[in-house]
């Protein structure tokens, strides 16, 4: 499935209005806010269709998966929106994350629990907003902006330590940039291991930098250890070093809206996050180049093109809120 899928449920006491652009979508938030009444009308009009008090606009099926057969469901689903609510706990486990990912459909998920497992953008985490007329309200930042908790307006963010989620080209990269300007660059081994390492950094200043596409699962506890050091932890989420690449400019232009608006052309079904997908885009795109300049499918070595000190300009260029020195 690709493209926006614009929503409308609707019955005499209750009204909804939201969008997916992307194949996991959470619905999180307090209880009482309607988000078990969402379900239910789905599952109402599920059952019973125009006979319900519900009424659904969507342009594609949307339905409501209930019961312990969910596996069977879903694999026998296409191109659908499948609503999921909090009180089903196999959501939790690898087998379901094995089959959503390998399912064409898009999954509205409600729910509050840890789901590291599945790679959630931290821009497809929702509330909801209003009374009668509820709407999606997202609960964290553009991902290319800087999470600046406690100190809105008072960036420039001047980095001691820049922390990486892995090992791979971005870290290389961000290690180069780095070098250049004096500070140190740290390695995770992994995103989850982001909230632990920060723990043990002291009396430094923290640009903490992830793909953006899959950090939804750990973005509230490092926002939340962020409020209490705000002016020590500043958090930079591009989509994925791949995306910062293209939007960079450093190589030939795919066409703007390829980045901008990647849910034009992400199909669901060929991939589980953008970050795949951005990272395919580059290496199209510089296929045919010299081979400092081709990009790795496996994300292996860094070419030396993407570390000389041109190209860490032009990448720290496109890194809003900091100032490296």
């Amino acid at each position: 499935m690709i493209g926006v899928i614009t929503v409308r449920i609707h019955d005499s006491r209750n009204s909804y209005t939201f969008e997916l652009k992307r194949k996991i979508t959470i619905l999180a938030g307090d209880s009482g806010r309607g988000k078990t009444t969402l379900f239910g009308m789905v599952e109402d009009y599920n059952r019973y269709g125009k006979a319900s008090a519900t009424k659904i606009s969507c342009n594609c099926d949307m339905i409501a998966l209930r019961g312990s057969n969910w596996k069977d469901q879903i694999e026998a689903i296409e191109n659908s929106v499948i609503i999921i609510d909090e009180d089903s706990d196999y959501i939790r486990s690898k087998e379901f994350a094995e089959t959503v990912l390998n399912s064409s459909n898009y999954f509205l998920l409600i729910t509050r629990a840890y789901l590291p497992q599945l790679p959630i953008s931290v821009c497809e985490i929702y509330e909801l907003t209003g009374r009668k007329n509820k709407k999606f309200k997202r609960v964290y930042l553009e991902q290319h902006d800087m999470y600046e908790a406690g100190v809105m307006g008072k960036l420039p963010f001047h980095p001691d330590v820049i922390v990486t989620e892995d090992s791979g080209t971005g870290y290389q990269a961000y290690n180069a940039l780095a070098e250049t300007i004096g500070v140190d660059c740290i390695s995770a081994n992994g995103k989850s291991n982001i909230y632990r390492m920060l723990s043990t950094i002291v009396d430094k200043s923290v640009l903490v930098i992830a793909d953006g596409a899959a950090f939804g699962a750990e973005i509230r506890d490092i926002v939340e250890r962020q409020k209490l050091f705000p002016k020590k932890i500043g958090i930079f989420l591009p989509e994925s070093f791949e995306w910062l690449i293209l939007k960079s400019g450093l190589v030939s232009d795919p066409g703007w809206e390829k980045i901008t608006a990647p849910e034009r052309f992400v199909d669901s079904k060929q991939y589980s996050s953008w970050e795949r997908y951005f990272t395919d885009l580059l290496v199209e795109l510089t296929k045919d180049m010299k081979k400092y300049k081709r990009y790795p499918k496996r994300k292996g070595k860094l070419p030396a093109f993407y570390k000389q000190s041109k190209s860490i300009e032009k990448v720290i260029e496109a890194i809003p809120g900091v100032e490296f020195k």
